[in-house]
C-alpha cells in the first residue's frame, strides 16, 4: 500500500511532534474523504454491485422505489443485449459470461425484477454456444442455484414455482459443464469442484422433498449424476422413485444406512475419467447428422440405433437421456427417426414391465427399471408436438401412427410410444405400488403445458382442443394422486409470468420457452457432440470429368440410319439421304443461344430507357430546386434593399416620372441614359453596408 504523505506549513510557528501527528491525521482524512467524495460524483449510475442490490431491496418500501426500478429495467435491459436473446447468443455485441453475471446477481434483487432475470438467464443458457470459456461463470451458476435450492426454496412448506426454475437453471449449467468435460477431459480446477461437491452433497439431502414431483426430481437426480462425473466424486448411489409413503419415513430412511448417504463420498475409479461414446449415441449422432445432410444411408443407419436398444436399460442413464434427446431433435425433422424413436420406447417400456414383473418385492421393482428415461421421452414427445417441421410430425408424435381411437377403448395393452398411447396405458388401478405411475405424470404434465403454449396459435386449434379433450377424460378416469398432482402444478408454472422479452413476437413465433426442458438445449447438444465426435462432413464437390469430345453429326446419323432400317425415316431424314443440301437454319442449340441473346438485349434496352427517364427527372428537379433558390434569394435582396435604400425597383432599374416615360417612348432611339450621381452614391453606400448586393449594383 502507497504511503501518502501530506506536507505541513508550520503556520504558527513551531510545533510539537505529537501535535503534528494529530494535524497529519487530520489532514490525511479530510484527504480520503474528499477523494470517496469525487469518486462517488463520476461514479456510473448503472454500475451493477452488491450496493446497489441491497440499496434496491431496502428501498422497495420507500420512495425510491421508482428510481430504483427504473434503473434496475435499464441493467436488464443492457443484460438481454449482451446475451443476444435474439442472436441465439451469437454476434459482435454478445459477452455471455458478463451477462449471465449480471442476471444471477439481479436475481437477487426482489419482485419482478427476480423473476425477469431469471427468465433472461434461463432462455440465454438454452440456446447459447457450448464453449469451454464459460466454465468460471458456469461453476458460478451451479454453486448459486444449488444455495437458493437447499438452503431457501427447501425450506418452504410447500411447492413453490420458483424451484422449478432453479431445477431447471441448475440442470442447463450442469448439462453444459458435463458436455465440456467430455470434450476438454481434466479441465476444471480443484477449488471448482471441491465447491461444487459440497452444493451437490447438500441437493442429495434435499432429494427425498420431491419423491412426488418427477419433473424435478429427475433434475435433481441428473444434476447429481453430472455432478458424480464431473467432479469425480460418489455423490449418491441410483435413487429411484419410492412408493406412495410418508415424506417422514424416506428421510429416516434416507438419513440411515441408505446407500446414498452422503458422507459415502469416494474416488471414482481413474480408468472412468476418460469418456468413450458408447454405439448406442454414436448412431444417434449419426442419424441426426444424416437427417440434415439429406444422406440415402439414413435408414441403415436407423437400422443401427434399433440393433443397440439394450443400452437404454444400462445403470448409468446419464448417457441414454442424451442419446433420446439427439434421436428428438432429429425425430422433429424425419418422420423414420420419429417412428425409430417411438419403437424405441415401446420396447423400453415393455421390456421394463416383464423385468418389474419377475420382481418379488415391491420396493425392489422401482431399481429394475431405468424412470428418467421414460420421463425425458415425454418431454420431447411434447416438443415435437410443437416444434415439429410439418403437421404430420405433429400429429403423430400426438396420436401415434395409427390413429384408430375406438380399438384403444378395448385394448389394455402397449400400442405405442405417443401422447395418447402412453396415456391410456395403465396398470391395474388396484396395484398401489404402481412403478410407471411416473409415464402417466409426465404425459399429463407435459399435455397441460402443451395446451397452455398453443393458446391463442389459430392453425393448432385442433391440436390444443384434442389434448384437453385427452386431459379432461384421463382425469375422470386416473385415481392415482400423485398423478393426479401434475395437473396442479402444470397449471401453476403455465399461469407463471410469461417470458417479457418473447411476448411481442408471440404471433409470429410458433411456441414460447415456457416448459420444463428449453427447445434449443437439444440442438446444441447434437450440434456440439457431432462436431466433437464425428468426422467433418465437407460439401459434396464432384469429381472432375475427362471432357467428352464431340462426335460428327454426320457418321453419327448414318450409323443410325443403318441401324433403324426398318423403321420409317423423318422428313429430314429422307431429305438428306435424297442428296439435297443441308438447311441455313441454325441448329436447336443456337437458336437457343440467339434467342437467349435476343432476350438479354431486349431486356437492356428496357433498362437503359428506365435509366434514362430518371435521368431526367432527376434534372427537372435539379432545375426547380435552382430556380426556387434564385427566386429565394433575388426575394432576399429586394428585401435588404427595401430597408437600406427605400427602393422597390429592380437592380439596374431608374425611377422615371410620367413626363419622362411619354417623351422616352417618343424619342427612344436618340437618348442615352446616364446615372445619375446622387444614385450611384446611395449605390455605393449600400454595397458597403450589405456586401450581398455586390454584384447588383
Amino acid at each position: 500500500m502507497p504511503i501518502i504523505k501530506v506536507p505541513v506549513q508550520p503556520i504558527f510557528g513551531l510545533v510539537s511532534s505529537d501535535d503534528h501527528r494529530k494535524i497529519q491525521r487530520r489532514l490525511l482524512a479530510r484527504y480520503l474523504k474528499e477523494n470517496v467524495i469525487k469518486k462517488k460524483k463520476h461514479k456510473n449510475p448503472l454500475e451493477l454491485t452488491e450496493e446497489f442490490i441491497q440499496d434496491f431491496n431496502d428501498s422497495l418500501e420507500t420512495e425510491r422505489k421508482e428510481k430504483f426500478i427504473e434503473l434496475a429495467k435499464k441493467m436488464l435491459a443492457r443484460c438481454k443485449r449482451r446475451s443476444g436473446l435474439t442472436t441465439l447468443g451469437c454476434g459482435k455485441h454478445v459477452d455471455l459470461p458478463l451477462a449471465w453475471t449480471e442476471a444471477i446477481m439481479l436475481s437477487q434483487c426482489r419482485g419482478e425484477i427476480n423473476e425477469e432475470a431469471l427468465d433472461i438467464l434461463l432462455i440465454s443458457l438454452d440456446h447459447a454456444p457450448v464453449a469451454a470459456d464459460h466454465i468460471p461463470i458456469l461453476f458460478f451458476i451451479s454453486e448459486s442455484i444449488l444455495y437458493k435450492l437447499c438452503y431457501d426454496a427447501v425450506k418452504k412448506p410447500y411447492l413453490f414455482s420458483c424451484e422449478i426454475k432453479f431445477s431447471k437453471l441448475g440442470f442447463l449449467a450442469l448439462l453444459r459443464l458435463l458436455l465440456i468435460h467430455f470434450f476438454d477431459g481434466q479441465n476444471f480446477s480443484e477449488e471448482h469442484k471441491s465447491r461444487l461437491h459440497t452444493g451437490l452433497k447438500a441437493l442429495a439431502a434435499c432429494e427425498a422433498c420431491y419423491q412426488h414431483y418427477p419433473n424435478i426430481l429427475f433434475m435433481v437426480h441428473f444434476m447429481l449424476k453430472a455432478g458424480e462425473i464431473i467432479c469425480e466424486r460418489v455423490v449418491l448411489s441410483d435413487s429411484s422413485l419410492a412408493p406412495h409413503a410418508d415424506l417422514e419415513e424416506e428421510q429416516e430412511g434416507f438419513d440411515g444406512t441408505s446407500p446414498m448417504s452422503i458422507d459415502s463420498a469416494a474416488e471414482l475409479n481413474p480408468e472412468q475419467k476418460q469418456f468413450k461414446i458408447k454405439p448406442f449415441l454414436w448412431h444417434s449422432l449419426l442419424a441426426w447428422v444424416c437427417v440434415h445432410n439429406s444422406c440415402s444411408e439414413i435408414n441403415e443407419v436407423l437400422g443401427h440405433v434399433l440393433f443397440y436398444k439394450e443400452q437404454l436399460h444400462q445403470k448409468d442413464w446419464l448417457e441414454s437421456v442424451l442419446s433420446l434427446m439427439v434421436l428428438g431433435e432429429a425425430a422433429k425433422l424425419s418422420l423414420p427417426c420419429l417412428k425409430v424413436l417411438m419403437d424405441l420406447m415401446k420396447d423400453f417400456i415393455s421390456s421394463s414391465i416383464l423385468l418389474c414383473k419377475q420382481q418379488t418385492s415391491d420396493k425392489e421393482s422401482f431399481s429394475c427399471w431405468q424412470w428418467q428415461v421414460a420421463y425425458i421421452y415425454t418431454c420431447i414427445l411434447k416438443e415435437i408436438s410443437l416444434h415439429g417441421l410439418s403437421a404430420d410430425l405433429q400429429k403423430t408424435a400426438f396420436l401415434g401412427f395409427c390413429d384408430c381411437i375406438r380399438e384403444r377403448k378395448d385394448d389394455k395393452g402397449l400400442r405405442g410410444a405417443s401422447f395418447l398411447d402412453l396415456l391410456c396405458y395403465g396398470s391395474s388401478p388396484d396395484n398401489y405400488h404402481d412403478p410407471f405411475w411416473v409415464i402417466r405424470y409426465g404425459v399429463i404434465y407435459n399435455l397441460v403445458l402443451l395446451r397452455n403454449e398453443l393458446s391463442g396459435h389459430v392453425n393448432q386449434e385442433g391440436l390444443r382442443n384434442a389434448a384437453w379433450r385427452a386431459l379432461q377424460k384421463q382425469k375422470d378416469i386416473e385415481k392415482e394422486t400423485r398423478v393426479l398432482n401434475a395437473v396442479k402444478v402444470a397449471e401453476t408454472e403455465a399461469s407463471g409470468p410469461r417470458d417479457p422479452f418473447l411476448a411481442s413476437k408471440r404471433k409470429t413465433l410458433s411456441t414460447t420457452g415456457d416448459g420444463p426442458l428449453a427447445q434449443h438445449i437439444g440442438w446444441r447438444i447434437a450440434t456440439s457432440m457431432c462436431h466433437h465426435f464425428l468426422p467433418p462432413i465437407g460439401p459434396d464437390v464432384p469429381l472432375p470429368k475427362v471432357p467428352v469430345q464431340k462426335q460428327q453429326l454426320m457418321p453419327y446419323r448414318e450409323s443410325v440410319f443403318k441401324e433403324k432400317k426398318a423403321k420409317r425415316l423423318s422428313l429430314r431424314e429422307e431429305l438428306l439421304q435424297a442428296g439435297i443440301p443441308k438447311s441455313p437454319y441454325p441448329d436447336y442449340f443456337t437458336r437457343i443461344d440467339m434467342e437467349l441473346r435476343r432476350i438479354v438485349e431486349v431486356q437492356w434496352e428496357k433498362e437503359l430507357l428506365l435509366q434514362l427517364k430518371l435521368e431526367e427527372k432527376l434534372l427537372e428537379l435539379e432545375l426547380k430546386q435552382k430556380q426556387n433558390l434564385a427566386e429565394e434569394h433575388f426575394k432576399q435582396v429586394m428585401k435588404w434593399r427595401l430597408e437600406k435604400l427605400h427602393k422597390t425597383t429592380k437592380p439596374y432599374e431608374l425611377p422615371f416620372r410620367q413626363e419622362d416615360k411619354d417623351e422616352f417612348t417618343k424619342t427612344s432611339s436618340r437618348i442615352q441614359l446616364v446615372r445619375c450621381p446622387s444614385v450611384a452614391n446611395l449605390d455605393i453606400i449600400s454595397t458597403r453596408d450589405s456586401p450581398l448586393t455586390e454584384q447588383y449594383v
